[in-house]
């Protein structure tokens, strides 16, 4: 018996309906993103831990950073603004566009040197102490270089505070023995402040870098 007009119609509707709703399922599986797999490089570059040195001038960080490169056989980055200072100050400064690039390219300095590092990238301070330099000059810093400061927790994953118990030396790019204090106090508070975890480096250059491969054990 042949069935009505209308429920043959229902019934083609129901077949197109059900055979779209299955392209439909297939189109949307077969359209699922595969896994992103790193390639060996970018697996290296992910599992490189960043550390940096923090503290005043004088504190031994340049000798820590270095000391602590050759233990770990590893690379280090030295303080691109000590040296941008030396061959570009005018009477002791530098205007808050010159701190902003010396924070830019400390980052940048970092970035190329990340692929020659063995497990660990020592890196003599941040962003962190540019923002303070700019304070101190200028009593305000650039919000981008305030925004690279505030980035600077999560950008290394061990902070180590160089203390002030090693003979302060006094040349001519530093700005005494009371700046000194006063810098060594600010850069406590404000790791403090921002909960930035750190270990306290004391003493010896040897007693140092024990601390140091004790913490990154």
């Amino acid at each position: 018996m042949n069935k009505p007009l209308n429920t043959q119609t229902a019934e083609l509707k129901t077949s197109q309906y059900v055979k779209q709703t299955d392209e439909f399922v297939i189109d949307q599986t077969g359209s699922q993103p595969a896994a992103v797999e790193l390639k060996p490089h970018e697996n290296k570059l992910a599992s490189i831990q960043k550390v940096v040195f923090m503290g005043a001038p004088s504190t031994g960080k340049s000798t820590i950073c270095v000391a602590a490169a050759k233990q770990f056989n590893s690379v280090h980055v030295d303080e691109f603004g000590r040296t941008y200072w030396e061959q570009n100050q005018t009477e002791r400064r530098l205007t808050p566009e010159q701190l902003l690039y010396i924070a830019e390219e400390h980052i940048g300095i970092e970035e190329r040197t990340l692929p020659k590092a063995n497990k660990y990238l020592f890196v003599d301070t941040n962003a962190l102490t540019t923002w303070h330099f700019a304070l101190d000059y200028h009593e305000s810093a650039l919000p981008e270089l305030c925004a690279l400061a505030d980035k600077s927790k999560a950008r290394y994953q061990h902070v180590f505070l160089c203390a002030d118990d090693i003979p302060f030396e006094d040349t001519w790019e530093r700005s005494g023995s009371v700046k000194h204090r006063e810098f060594q106090v600010f850069i406590t508070k404000e790791l403090n402040k921002r909960d930035i975890k750190y270990t306290v480096l004391t003493g010896s250059v040897e007693q140092r870098l024990a601390k140091i491969t004790e913490t990154l054990a």
